[in-house]
């Protein structure tokens, strides 16, 4: 294995006086070596010796076998490399292995540091096990007339191993220095996943001698095993390179990342260097995902993973955390001011706008920052610090946010949030609010939509937008359905006299439980409730994710009877295939087509079209956020059936929309506004 990325910048001192000390150990291995050696090129092996080269220069000049994401890469040199030293020609190895890196490393336009380095750890590891050989005796094992014994073979394994860990540790030495993490961490990640490699290439030079010594014809043959270890290797090496980075952005994932962030942290107990790490989230990104897919999206996270490994410092660690979740660990940081500003500029670089397919997309980023070790000294304290900063940016819409403490538990990013709405139902912080749903033709009041509440104890009432999508991406979105379904279903039966149908909203992972058709029946059950005074509205995009699972509790709830209705009609990427696909009971229009309706026409054109096309499907049609009176006329006079919004009433507690109904019933809604 051997380095393929250091910084562009000057190194850190440590890392430059660990280089020189390598490099200074390879001059005195060799001078070493030429001393013990008798010749330059053992008698009789020439030819093998240059047929060797022959094939090491092809080796490493034409090929790179794998490239690890934490910086080193692996080549087939390494075997034909050992296999000159066996033939008793240790300096030519060493010569020609470092001149072909040498080679590669100014071909590829490396910086001086990562060739020197390079190079160096060839020298001393293939140095240093060719000493060990002449140390025992075996200069040249396979032509010196010496019979094959256990002595023999031992000193050709402990040759090899030296060469193999020397290789191994130096360059994991060299990568935990550059990106100041522990060199345990490292030799964790990189040491053990090279012995699939390195140590397979070194285990298969004794074999490629014995082949070449007793025939050349043997080469073929050669080729073969050298072809079938090189798939065996890229496979062993490609499933632990999958298993540590994100298979999408190709960036660390979430373990990774957060070994490399502990290991930084466990090398840096005493605080002597300050390290910062930044949280990303994406604006706007369920949006895209939603309104033009999520293959539209892949390629979106792609494009920005893409930008922020191009822009970040160039010691930086990147990685996704997942969703559209990224984080980066800057290791040594000179000012906060420093800092800031980069986060600023990665914030002002990833907001220009992608080119998907030709079609231009802007995304926004949230960035909350967190200094090392200011704001923590462990992976759970740094990590909900740089959260809390990136959830008060995303809140305040502020773009970047550095974490300040104020000694408060009102401090709480979205990790700390989740873990406090898991409690909430259990400290009775959630309320439900209903809002109701109004024929237009006689204003009388039809349905209540059931609408979840948060109110925290020290943050006060926390928008439904703001936790319920982070509910939604995890196991909690289940115990909070079944609460709103459980409390709704108890607190129709207070309002049973008004012949109101229950509105209850479900997210995609509920469809794709196949027991909920189940526990909905179980809960009207429970509350006496029939089937057909329930209703459950569903987002075009939560029945796209899955379709067939969707369709399966779709088809069980509607023939027990309980209505379905499309949320948010209109905004999704299937609408009409929906319509196709599902029988439903409404269409809820969405509130974007209904604001300021009576000034647009063509707004008034879509919305007739809609009302249309679900009169002539046997379809009622609900108008969702109905702000002013003049909609409401609007609205009549394109033919919806029912609406609902602020104008005709807010979400309100049960006890109020109680005496909100039994007012509005004996007026009729001023006679279906007047």
């Amino acid at each position: 294995m051997r380095v393929s990325k250091l910084s562009n910048r000057p190194a850190h001192q440590l890392l430059n006086a660990f280089i020189a000390l390598v490099a200074v150990a390879a001059l005195w291995l060799t001078t070493l070596l030429w001393v013990l050696e008798g010749a330059l090129v053992a008698p009789g092996t020439g030819i093998y010796v240059a047929i060797f080269c022959a094939l090491l220069f092809v080796g490493e000049t034409r090929s790179r076998w794998f490239r690890f994401g934490d910086g080193g890469e692996v080549t087939p040199g390494w075997a034909f490399a050992f296999a000159i030293v066996l033939l008793g020609s240790p300096i030519v190895a060493i010569v020609a292995m470092t001149a072909c890196t040498v080679f590669v490393d100014l071909r590829g336009r490396k910086n001086g540091a990562k060739v020197l380095f390079n190079a160096a750890q060839i020298t001393a590891s293939l140095a240093a096990g060719a000493v060990l050989l002449q140390l025992v005796g075996l200069r040249s094992p396979f032509t010196d007339g010496s019979r094959p014994s256990y002595r023999w073979a031992i000193g050709i394994l402990l040759a090899a191993t030296l060469v193999f860990v020397a290789n191994g540790v130096l360059t994991c030495i060299v990568l935990a220095l550059h990106y100041k993490t522990s060199v345990r961490s490292m030799m964790g990640r990189s040491f053990f996943l090279s012995i699939s490699a390195d140590g397979a290439l070194l285990a298969l030079s004794p074999i490629i001698v014995v082949a070449v010594l007793y025939s050349l014809l043997m080469l073929p043959l050669l080729a073969v095993t050298v072809v079938l270890i090189y798939q065996s290797t890229q496979q062993a090496l490609r499933r632990a390179h999958e298993a540590n980075h994100d298979s999408l952005t190709h960036l660390l994932n979430r373990r990774t990342f957060d070994q490399h962030l502990e290991g930084y942290l466990n090398s840096n107990l005493e605080g002597e260097l300050r390290g910062a790490l930044l949280l990303l989230d994406l604006d706007g990104f369920k949006e895209i995902n939603d309104r033009l897919g999520h293959q539209t999206g892949d390629r979106v996270l792609q494009s920005v993973a893409d930008r922020l490994a191009a822009t970040a410092p160039a010691a930086a660690i990147v990685g996704r955390l997942g969703g559209d979740e990224f984080a980066l660990l800057i290791p040594d940081v000179s000012a906060d001011a420093e800092v800031v500003s980069t986060a600023e500029q990665l914030r002002l670089d990833l907001t220009q706008p992608i080119n998907v397919d030709g079609f231009p997309l802007c995304v926004g980023v949230s960035i909350g920052l967190a200094f090392i070790p200011r704001h923590g000294r462990t992976l759970q304290e740094i990590t909900s610090a740089a959260d809390v900063a990136m959830y008060r940016a995303k809140r305040y819409r502020t773009g970047v946010e550095a974490f300040q403490s104020t000694g408060s538990r009102a401090e709480v990013g979205r990790l700390g949030l989740l873990g406090e709405l898991s409690n909430a139902v259990d400290t009775n912080q959630l309320q439900i609010h209903y809002q109701p749903l109004t024929r237009m033709s006689d204003g009388a009041a039809v349905g209540a939509e059931a609408l979840l509440r948060w109110t925290h104890p020290l943050l006060g009432a926390i928008p439904p937008a703001e936790f319920i999508g982070l509910a939604e991406h995890t196991e909690l979105i289940g115990p909070l359905t079944q609460f709103v379904l459980t409390q709704a279903t108890n607190d129709s039966r207070l309002v049973n006299r008004f012949s109101l149908r229950l509105s209850i909203n479900v997210s995609s992972r509920n469809l794709q439980d196949r027991r909920f058709p189940a526990t909905v029946m179980e809960s009207l059950q429970r509350a006496g409730l029939r089937p057909e005074q329930l209703e459950l509205e569903i987002t075009e995009n939560a029945i796209a994710r899955e379709p067939e699972r969707s369709r399966f509790a779709i088809s069980a709830l509607r023939e027990a009877g309980v209505s379905i209705a499309i949320d948010d009609f209109g905004t999704g990427h299937s609408s009409f295939a929906m319509l196709r696909d599902f029988t439903v009971d409404r269409l809820k229009i969405d509130a974007s087509f209904i604001d300021g309706i009576h000034h647009s026409h063509r707004q008034q054109h879509l919305v007739r079209a809609i009302v249309s096309l679900a009169n002539d499907l046997g379809i009622e049609t609900v108008a969702e956020g109905v702000e002013s009176q003049e909609a409401w006329h609007t609205l009549a006079e394109l033919g919806c059936d029912v609406a609902q919004g602020m104008f005709i009433c807010p979400p309100l507690p049960l006890a109020h929309l109680v005496s909100w109904l039994d007012t509005r019933h004996s007026r009729s809604f001023e006679r279906a506004v007047s």
